[in-house]
């Protein structure tokens, strides 16, 4: 169980790094997205929104992945 949900966790990170010009242009930039099976499933400015509505899917929003859309050419400095 846990090995599947760090593949689908890792499968979603690689399909949101590959797709984030998409994201992009689908006006999901600025926002915080809950990716599940490679497929946006939530999204707001708002984090706790989004955790709200991956809840109300009955998904447990600890097992998916939720990143933040950052305009183009945004430098982040960690």
């Amino acid at each position: 169980q846990f090995e599947k949900r760090l593949e689908d966790f890792e499968n979603d990170s690689k399909w949101f790094y590959e797709n984030i010009d998409s994201l992009r242009k689908n006006k999901q930039e600025g926002k915080f997205v809950a990716i599940k099976n490679k497929r946006v499933i939530a999204s707001n400015e708002n984090l706790e929104i989004v955790i709200k509505l991956v809840e109300k899917q009955g998904e447990n929003p600890g097992y998916l992945l939720i990143e933040f859309v950052y305009p183009d050419k945004t430098v982040v400095l960690l």
